[in-house]
């Protein structure tokens, strides 16, 4: 199928007595109207082979250029290549405040929040208010994803939920940080210990209540069927030789697996975090920039 779109491309140019390659801005701009046509149609592939082929010497049109495209790959979830292309789109450009809010967006997705941080430091205070409330929750839900939770405070402060588009993700970002200011900061050590005490202790301590309860299980029935062996064949017996050795690999385990979990519940916790704060500061700019 995308063999016969690039066919249908190729025959398309030839037709109207187009090049690949545009030399004048009517020619771009019919190539653009194309384009947006092969969009609307959601032939992606297609507009994308004509985008990356296309060069204008009017600062506007290649804005235009470095817009769909960048906005194409986005929607192709290509994020890195799409942050480039958005980057480059100037702030003469109507298409400005899109592509540098979603450009920030990728570059947050993909952990590069430094660069990330650049892109909306663009917007100073010549733009809207909507668009200053939009960088500042922003910044708050990259400070949030950083776990800078003083910074997420000053961010937090100028929530007003004035903008019905964002007003729902404010409130949920907030709730984000009091979860994470009041998640339990557990110690590996500690539920170690207490498993070396009793068995499966130190996972129900770090949370996993289920999975404690059947680490106790396992290695009391462990313990029991070695005691039982001792009692009944005595202590040069193979069986309970191999029993005791086995149980002391099981009780070890039980051990090191508790200091495990607790590091374990914490990734859990950050990772279920990130995603739903990825997710809430991603929202307001689909609502804001449809």
């Amino acid at each position: 199928m995308r063999l016969l779109g690039v066919c249908f491309l190729f025959s398309f140019l030839l037709q109207n007595n187009m090049t690949v390659f545009a030399q004048t801005e009517e020619e771009i701009s019919k190539e653009l109207k194309f384009i947006n046509h092969l969009l609307g149609r959601q032939n992606n592939d297609e507009a994308l082979f004509l985008l990356e082929n296309l060069q204008s010497d009017n600062p506007l049109q290649q804005d235009t250029i470095n817009y769909l495209t960048g906005w194409t790959l986005y929607n192709q979830k290509a994020l890195e290549s799409s942050a480039w292309y958005l980057s480059l789109v100037s702030r003469e450009s109507p298409w400005f405040e899109k592509s540098n809010f979603f450009a920030a967006y990728n570059l947050t997705y993909l952990g590069k929040r430094e660069k990330s941080l650049e892109r909306l430091s663009l917007f100073d205070d010549n733009f809207s208010r909507e668009i200053l409330e939009m960088k500042n929750f922003q910044l708050a839900g990259i400070s949030l994803l950083d776990r800078r939770l003083d910074d997420f405070q000053r961010y937090s402060a100028g929530f007003t939920g004035s903008y019905s588009f964002m007003a729902e993700e404010e409130k949920k970002l907030v709730n984000y940080f009091e979860r994470i200011n009041s998640a339990p900061n557990r110690s590996p050590f500690l539920a170690g210990l207490m498993s070396a005490a009793v068995p499966g202790l130190g996972r129900i301590y770090a949370g996993k209540t289920a999975e404690g309860i059947a680490g106790f299980l396992y290695v009391g029935a462990m313990f029991a069927a070695t005691y039982d062996f001792y009692n009944r064949l005595g202590s040069n017996s193979p069986f309970f030789i191999l029993s005791a050795g086995l149980s002391g690999i099981f009780y070890i385990g039980n051990i090191w697996g508790s200091a495990v979990t607790v590091q374990r519940v914490k990734n859990e916790f950050n990772y279920e975090m990130d995603q739903r704060i990825l997710l809430d500061i991603h929202i307001p700019l689909r609502k804001l920039f449809p």
